[in-house]
């Protein structure tokens, strides 16, 4: 499924946290691993010499090699780059399209709230223009984490909220499951009477509630119907939760001892986002579960949810 796992690092131990869910996956898929580090200007105002050039080109080459040499050590195919760029977004999508990799592993910052969860920083610019899908990881406890992947039979979690675009995550995570011998839960958040949830048009509104057996219901009927559509996958499991949806993903997926949760993005911003937040945002903020995130270009600009009893709350 993956030929090639691009990691972006930049000589921190932060960054190199993704390398253990890298690693995992390459050794499930036996998949090349890309290691990039960007020999970015020193200076700001780009008035640099030389030999200031040479030197942070070759500290990054040097770095690289003693990655590369301990990974090619353990059996890994290792290539490494390193671009002469200025946006670390910008050369990391670039390098993964230019070496054609199918996945991108990376850190991310849990910042101040799950409304800013990579607001500004390198991993929102590239989540927002990646064609690859990109799996964001959590620097804690990573290297414990990572060995979920290596489980006889991880589990994934796949929230939908009744979107086309939430729904195209489920091809991505049916491949995984195949190639990884996953167990697959989708799970679907009905929001709690008096819940802010997403309108029509990007409206904010107060969910009413409803008779909550019949939601349940319907909820667990979609789920089921959503999972037939897209053909046939081991282990999969359909479960309706209730609540705040970020916070109840990411509940499920510490309980089940998930090894990412795979979901389709749509970048919201503006006023949709500055209340709701992100719900990828907040799964990675209520827990330290890996997100998954693919953004379907049929599917840009977003859609908004359908508006149901079964799918109010937002995803991505």
């Amino acid at each position: 499924m993956f030929e090639s796992i691009l990691v972006p690092l930049d000589g921190s131990t932060h960054a190199e946290a993704a390398l253990p869910f890298a690693k995992a996956i390459a050794a499930r898929t036996a998949a090349r691993l890309i290691l990039v580090r960007t020999a970015q200007n020193p200076s700001p105002l780009g008035d640099v010499t030389y030999q200031q050039q040479h030197h942070t080109l070759e500290r990054a080459v040097d770095y690289l090699a003693l990655m590369s040499d301990d990974l090619i050590a353990q059996g890994f195919d290792v290539k490494t780059g390193v671009p002469y760029a200025g946006s670390a977004a910008e050369w990391i999508v670039e390098e993964s399209q230019f070496r054609k990799a199918d996945l991108i592993v990376m850190a991310t910052h849990d910042r101040v709230g799950p409304d800013r969860w990579v607001h500004g920083s390198v991993a929102e610019g590239v989540v927002h223009t990646s064609s690859a899908p990109v799996l964001l990881v959590r620097s804690h406890a990573a290297e414990q984490r990572a060995q979920r992947f290596n489980a006889a039979q991880p589990v994934l979690i796949v929230p939908l909220d009744g979107s086309d675009l939430a729904e195209a995550a489920l091809p991505l995570a049916r491949a995984m499951a195949h190639t990884l011998h996953a167990r697959v839960i989708l799970v679907g958040v009905v929001p709690r009477a008096g819940q802010l949830v997403a309108g029509q048009v990007g409206a904010i509104v107060t969910y009413v509630g409803a008779d909550l057996d019949a939601l349940e219901a319907e909820a667990k009927a979609y789920l089921e119907a959503s999972a037939a559509r897209v053909g046939v996958m081991p282990g999969v499991e359909a479960v309706v939760r209730y609540g705040d949806p970020a916070a109840e993903i990411a509940a499920l997926a510490e309980e089940h001892a998930a090894a990412a949760v795979v979901m389709a993005t749509h970048g919201r911003t503006g006023l949709v986002r500055a209340m709701l937040g992100s719900v990828a945002g907040g799964v990675l903020h209520h827990s330290k579960t890996p997100v998954l995130l693919i953004r379907p270009a049929v599917l840009r600009p977003a859609e908004q949810p359908i508006q149901s009893a079964v799918a109010v709350p937002l995803t991505g």
